[in-house]
């Protein structure tokens, strides 16, 4: 077969045939284009407002204060911890975490972490002895007859009962912590692990806590020292004392008037107070000029001598220290007395009634033991006995 090639020639007509055909392309492009862009302006004016406005609602929740977890529940907790500085809970001999509950959307891994967490806040703040009770939250299984039954310590109040005597438990407490996307609740209650009795309940909520103010927006700059301010620091406390008092005396009892100061550092929110105090006391009668050493005996109480104790007290004032009433305080001291020609040791008690913020009145007795007082190089004689006196003091 035999194959024949044309070969074509080249054309003026095909060229610029070819060039209208571009030139009309160009132009439908160029209009295409320029109406789209009038179409599309006043779309694309509604779709920047529309990204505008998503944008900033995006914004305004990003800028919208949030916690995580753990930091509402710190929360709740330090709620728990400002109570038991502040001895708002009942309860707390010989405790026992019996049972912990928890919301459906919380994993029961959290169960034990809740348990540390309470226990830890309990020992840093208090003196309570921890019982871990496993015997009480096992299960006992029974074969009757052809069935299989099982039981629980915790609804079985007399072997509830039993397992508590045999661990040494006094009260139980039961925790109950709920957690939703608004906020979190923790429930506890205490009660008698004898009776059932339950001698202290509360809730901590995270919507009347921190975390709720958190969410208005509340400076915590300011209310962290508004709240550590009502929190109780240890201080220092200085009294101001005058004294009558029946001092023995080498010869017999002396009535005597005294100036006292006692310098105090209150501690365990409020409840205790330890320090030191310094007595000086001077014979009624020496006041006017008639002592007993111009006799040519010794009197420890007409000239120089001093009283050093040192104190601690323990205050009686409830669940919080109320100026509108009055509290009671208990206290002692033990130290010595030094006078001219004599040293000799003192142990002293008493109760003080303490008026409004400042003042206070106190009974108080004391016991001298055994020294002997000397005149110059002689010996004068021995002083031995209790003592007796009324104080008004002043606290500045």
């Amino acid at each position: 077969m035999k194959f024949v090639t044309h070969r074509l020639q080249k054309s003026p007509h095909r060229d610029s045939r070819l060039a209208c055909i571009r030139a009309l392309r160009a132009g439908v492009t160029m209009f295409a284009t320029v109406f789209a862009m009038t179409v599309a302006i006043p779309l694309s004016n509604d779709a920047i407002a529309e990204s505008t406005s998503a944008s900033t609602s995006s914004g305004s929740k990003s800028d919208a204060p949030t916690r995580n977890f753990y930091e509402v529940l710190e929360d709740l907790l330090g709620d728990f911890e400002y109570d038991l500085k502040n001895g708002g809970v009942q309860g707390l001999k010989d405790l026992s975490i019996r049972n912990l509950a928890t919301s459906e959307n919380v994993p029961n891994s959290f169960k034990s972490h809740l348990e540390l967490l309470l226990t830890e806040r309990i020992l840093k703040h208090t003196k309570t002895r921890v019982v871990q009770c496993l015997p009480c939250r096992s299960r006992r299984a029974v074969l009757n007859g052809d069935q299989m039954v099982v039981t629980s310590a915790e609804s079985n109040g007399p072997e509830l009962a039993r397992i508590a005597r045999t661990s040494a438990i006094t009260n139980f407490m039961d925790a109950a912590f709920s957690f939703q996307s608004n906020g979190m609740v923790l429930s506890l209650h205490i009660a008698e692990a004898e009776t059932g009795a339950v001698v202290w309940s509360r809730s901590y909520n995270s919507e009347t806590s921190k975390a709720a103010a958190f969410r208005r927006g509340v400076d915590f700059t300011q209310t962290d020292e508004a709240r550590s301010a009502s929190e109780y620091s240890p201080t220092i406390q200085y009294r101001a004392i005058i004294y009558y008092a029946y001092e023995k005396n080498v010869s017999a009892y002396d009535g005597c008037l005294g100036a006292g100061f006692r310098m105090m550092e209150r501690y365990d929110n409020r409840r205790k107070e330890v320090g030191f105090e310094l007595d000086f006391f001077r014979e009624a009668t020496s006041l006017v000029g008639a002592t007993a050493e111009s006799a040519g005996t010794a009197d420890l109480y007409s000239g120089l001598n001093l009283t050093l104790l040192f104190m601690h007290s323990w205050n009686i004032i409830g669940d919080e220290e109320n100026y509108n009433r009055v509290r009671g305080n208990v206290f002692g001291g033990i130290g010595g007395t030094y006078a001219s020609g004599f040293l000799g040791g003192l142990a002293r008690a008493g109760y003080e009634w303490r008026l409004a913020k400042h003042w206070g009145v106190s009974a108080n007795v004391g016991y001298r033991p055994k020294g002997t007082a000397f005149v110059g190089s002689t010996e004068a004689g021995s002083v031995s006995g209790v003592e007796a006196g009324l104080g008004i003091s002043a606290l500045f």
